[in-house]
């Protein structure tokens, strides 16, 4: 019983971890980041797999569900970009293995105007890891520079 407890507890951090969103040091986003933005949060939207809109509030991401939550992202200034034209308005998805509903994520950026760094990578212009792209604007200098450094 003893080894049974001490197993358990071994695993209670692993497990506890799984469901938080991943880390990411800002060198290592500034270095990885293809696209260094300034913009806002203009809209959330939800996809499923086929890429069909999904307006009810209630409909859930997570493990098991094929929903993507994204932000709309209006770009005000291109800082950095490797792609010939970057979109005014750009979809960046959220983490679908997280426990979320559309409704929650629009209620939390509901009136949410300010501006930050936009960190993204690829053509596609996804997150740096899964729902990891914003920076506050104050990490402007220190994000170009680290940028530079390594590219």
């Amino acid at each position: 019983m003893c080894r049974i407890l001490l197993l358990l507890f071994a695993f209670v951090p692993a497990i506890t971890f799984a469901g938080l969103p991943f880390e990411v040091s800002l060198e290592e986003m500034a270095k990885q980041a293809d696209h260094i933005l300034v913009g806002r949060v203009v809209g959330v939207d939800m996809v499923n797999g086929q890429g069909r809109l999904i307006t009810d509030p209630e409909a859930r991401t997570g493990p098991g569900l094929d929903n993507t939550i994204r932000l709309r992202i209006q770009v005000d200034q291109v800082l950095v970009s490797s792609a010939l034209k970057v979109p005014d308005l750009i979809p960046v998805s959220l983490s679908p293995h997280l426990h979320y509903t559309l409704g929650q994520i629009k209620e939390a950026h509901d009136g949410d105007t300010e501006a930050r760094l936009v960190l993204l990578k690829g053509p596609e212009f996804v997150g740096i890891k899964p729902g990891v792209f914003f920076r506050p604007l104050t990490d402007k200098d220190l994000v170009l520079r680290l940028h530079a450094a390594s590219h």
